[in-house]
Order: C-alpha cells, then sequence, then structure tokens
C-alpha cells in the first residue's frame, strides 16, 4: 500500500471504468471523473491525517485497487473502503488491505470505531467485512441509497 501518483490514472481509469467494479459505488467514471477521485483520496491525507492508499501486488508492482480510511464532512464515521480490478477479486487482497488500514487506524487514531457502508445486495463486500469482523449497526441513507453501516470496535487495551 501506497500513495497516490499521477501515473496511477490509466489503472485507476481503466477499474473505474468497469460497470460491474462500480457497480455498487456510484456508476462508472470516466478518466477525468478518475482524475478527481484520485486528487480527492490524496487530498483527504493532508485535511484529516489519513486516507486512502494505491494497492500494488508485491510481486510485480502493478496497481490492483484502493483501500484505506474515509471521513469527508457529514459522513457517519471513520469508513474502512476498498475498490479492486475484477482481475484482483478473489484472491484476498480486500481482506488484506482492509485489515492492514484498520490495524493503522487502531495504531495511529483515537477513534472507537471504524464502519463500512454496503449496499445490501453487494455479498462480496459483506464478505470482506464480515472478515475483518465487522457486524451489521444500523441502516443508513447515502446519496438516496439505502446501504448497511457494518462496524467494528477497537478492541480493548490490556
Amino acid at each position: 500500500m501506497r500513495e497516490w501518483r499521477g501515473s496511477d490514472l490509466e489503472t485507476f481509469a481503466a477499474i473505474g471504468a468497469d460497470p460491474e467494479v462500480m457497480r455498487f459505488l456510484g456508476g462508472v467514471v470516466e478518466r477525468p471523473q478518475a482524475w478527481r477521485m484520485m486528487s480527492l483520496f490524496a487530498g483527504h491525507w493532508p485535511l484529516r491525517g489519513f486516507g486512502t492508499w494505491v494497492v500494488e501486488r508485491r510481486t510485480d508492482g502493478a496497481v490492483l485497487g484502493r483501500a484505506g480510511l474515509w471521513q469527508p464532512e457529514g459522513w457517519p464515521g471513520l469508513e474502512v473502503g476498498w475498490m479492486f480490478a475484477r482481475s484482483a477479486w478473489g484472491h484476498g487482497y480486500a481482506t488484506e488491505a482492509a485489515h492492514a488500514a484498520v490495524d493503522w487506524a487502531w495504531t495511529n487514531l483515537e477513534d472507537r470505531q471504524v464502519i463500512s457502508l454496503i449496499d445490501r445486495e453487494n455479498t462480496r463486500s459483506i464478505r470482506v467485512a464480515e472478515r475483518l469482523g465487522m457486524a451489521p449497526s444500523r441502516q443508513h441513507e447515502l446519496d438516496g441509497v439505502q446501504v448497511t453501516i457494518y462496524a467494528l470496535q477497537r478492541p480493548r487495551q490490556t
């Protein structure tokens, strides 16, 4: 997991143009929108002190997607989220990256819980959330869409 680079645009735009990848993420995005999304993710770091990373495969450096922490103004909590190219699905990358993001949050932030906002039909993301130890917490409307908020509480310090 690493910071964003301008050179990520080609791959990130291709991921964002895949209707199946973007099915539960607001729909496909064109190249200019992908650039704005990358800028938004990169800009979250200096504004909040945390954010989303690019996920690269260790063996060859291929960009697989993104994962990390997200909490824009008005968001219902500190969210851990992920988005991966369809070719990366089913290999455990989302779970591994989300675990790393949650561990980073527990080490570096004071929040008592992390959440994920997931469409009830997004079974793949629900499985990732469950692997993280998250459980359904409540329903929430986000941009006119009903989502389930999955939550994970900070482990108790011993």
